[in-house]
């Protein structure tokens, strides 16, 4: 049995995507209102302003900040960022929040862990402040002992120092660990290459046949009653 779990939060025990199109469209609307922007050059804006902020920092936490984000759309709009920006902030994580739930059986599967003196650590490339909330929003504060961030290490997925700190805090050598993910190269090869049992969450997604040789989960409840994890 292991004695440690690792997870990843975007995209592994939650909708990213689902949450972010919400929040991307309350942005418009706000555009709208506040900016007398109309949505088609507010979205060409706020990618745009995505794209300078993740090219011009290549790694980290701070790549990931919306903040960073609404700072280049309103400077690309001639708008000042000063008069709009921690509204624009509020519209986007506080829409993004409240539809927020965890994948089925995600929740289950780590109160399981919990009960069973099993220690569990987050491993996110987001900034930490964000990471929290969600955290709270799902309702999973009383069972995580740990995150660590790219925001914290100054690197991203797959980068060694992630996992390792996670490892770390969570006082388990790899060989006793698992870890979640959704993403093959940044989660499930990382974890991998440091000898974490890695088990790759794809949920509903079509994904390519990989040589690469892993466990895949398309819901939490495959592994709720795994002898790998529990003595059932």
């Amino acid at each position: 049995m292991v004695k440690g779990v690792i997870f990843d939060i975007d995209g592994t025990l939650y909708s990213y995507l689902a949450n972010d199109k919400v929040a991307v469209k309350s942005l418009c609307e706000f555009a709208e209102k506040n900016l007398a922007v109309d949505k088609e050059n507010f979205l060409k804006a706020y990618c745009e302003g995505r794209r300078i902020v993740k090219e011009r920092l290549t790694d980290g936490g701070s790549r990931h900040s919306r903040i960073l984000f609404f700072q280049n759309t309103l400077e690309l709009l001639g708008k000042n960022p000063f008069h709009y920006i921690g509204e624009m902030y509020e519209c986007y994580w506080s829409n993004f929040l409240k539809g927020m739930k965890t994948f089925d059986g995600a929740a289950e599967f780590i109160r399981k862990l919990k009960e069973n003196g099993i220690k569990i650590a987050l491993c996110t490339d987001m900034t930490a402040q964000i990471q929290y909330r969600k955290i709270h929003q799902l309702g999973l504060c009383d069972y995580i002992d740990f995150m660590v961030s790219s925001e914290e290490t100054g690197l991203e997925k797959p980068a060694p120092i992630m996992f390792e700190l996670a490892l770390k805090k969570l006082n388990v050598d790899a060989k006793d660990a698992a870890y979640f993910g959704d993403s093959l190269e940044r989660d499930i090869k990382g974890a991998s290459n440091l000898g974490i049992t890695p088990f790759w969450y794809i949920g509903e997604r079509q994904v390519e046949d990989t040589e690469f040789d892993c466990v895949k989960i398309r819901s939490y409840h495959e592994v709720i009653g795994s002898k790998f994890f529990f003595n059932v």
